[in-house]
């Protein structure tokens, strides 16, 4: 330490201590549980503050740190502390490797949230998108016999609550104050019945849909924070799910990252000799699609190498660049198009 007087903030696996000069003057030890120790390793490897380190840095007006994890505290440096050693405190190395064993589940789990629960949800989400419009257009041409009227006056979530909530054509007339004259059939209760559960039924689907995409809003900021930054939540999460996880977008090159969601007409370029593709689900992000036809293919180029690097911090570091990576993509398009 450069001048004894400074008082350093350490973490060990098995506590936080306080250290001037050759001294621990302040300590906070971890439960000897390896559970407890594997889960705070675990975000210690993330990158996160935790709450022992937060309760001593704040009872100390200056300190210096040994990592960068803990800069809002304290100057950066580098210390030898060797001198702290777990068996002095009773820490035994078994109880180490029971912490990492779990450690090792720990992130293992994580690795599969990353790259399984995203992919799965997104896919999920767009298998509901086919299903829900597929019933919605047979409750609508079910629906018309009874009351074809209604179908040019509402969209589809007001024409599956009405249904929902009143089943008969008399009953939604009632509701909303319509007077118009139906050519439709009358139904029976057991027919009324039917139309409701089954408008039941797509109004559930359309609900579990909204609550996986807010789910997948919430993974994609904390798993894939700078290519949300790039792409955008829907594109972001769509090409994961095309690639299978985050980890396998991660490792892709962005030639392949380019032109995936195109695979059909890269196929039929391979096979029958046909144009390349020059992008696949990029396209539907305004950086492509708002760019002249002729400028697509250099912009698309660009557009997928940024994407490879964002997914590449995300899966394989703990830092958000995606701002500073969109900054230099915007600057390098606005060259290209100018």
């Amino acid at each position: 330490m450069s001048n004894e007087d400074e008082k350093l903030i350490y973490t060990t696996w098995f506590g936080v201590f306080v250290i001037e000069g050759d001294d621990v003057t302040d300590k906070i030890l971890f439960d000897k549980d390896p559970e407890i120790i594997a889960k705070k390793r675990f975000k210690v490897n993330k990158g996160e503050i935790l709450a022992e380190e937060e309760e001593l840095a704040h009872k100390y007006k200056s300190l210096i740190v040994s990592e960068k994890r803990l800069s809002k505290f304290g100057e950066v440096e580098s210390s030898d502390v060797s001198f702290i050693s777990s068996e002095d405190y009773s820490y035994p190395q078994e109880l180490l490797q029971e912490a990492l064993t779990v450690l090792g589940s720990l992130e293992l789990r994580e690795s599969l949230d990353q790259g399984e629960h995203l992919a799965k949800a997104v896919k999920t989400i767009q298998d509901l998108n086919e299903t829900t419009n597929l019933l919605m257009e047979r409750l609508r041409d079910w629906y018309s016999i009874h009351y074809p009227e209604l179908q040019e006056t509402v969209d589809d979530e007001d024409y599956i609550r009405l249904i929902t909530n009143h089943g008969s054509r008399e009953g939604i007339q009632e509701k909303t104050g319509m007077v118009d004259q139906s050519v439709g059939s009358d139904i029976s209760d057991t027919e009324k019945n039917m139309y409701q559960r089954f408008a039941g039924i797509i109004l559930e689907k359309r609900k579990f849909r909204g609550e996986l995409w807010s789910y997948v809003e919430d993974l994609m900021k904390e798993r894939a924070p700078t290519l949300t930054e790039l792409t955008g939540v829907k594109l972001g999460s769509e090409l994961i799910a095309q690639a299978g996880s985050l980890e396998k977008l991660a490792k892709m090159p962005s030639s392949t990252i380019q032109v995936l969601g195109a695979e059909k007409a890269l196929f039929s370029h391979l096979s029958k000799g046909t144009k390349p593709p020059k992008h696949g689900l990029i396209l539907q992000h305004p950086f492509v699609h708002k760019t002249d036809l002729e400028l697509r293919g250099k912009i698309s180029r660009l557009f997928a190498n940024k994407i490879a690097i964002g997914a590449r911090i995300d899966y394989f570091g703990n830092r958000d660049k995606g701002l500073e990576l969109r900054k230099e993509l915007e600057k390098k398009i606005k060259k290209i198009r100018g």
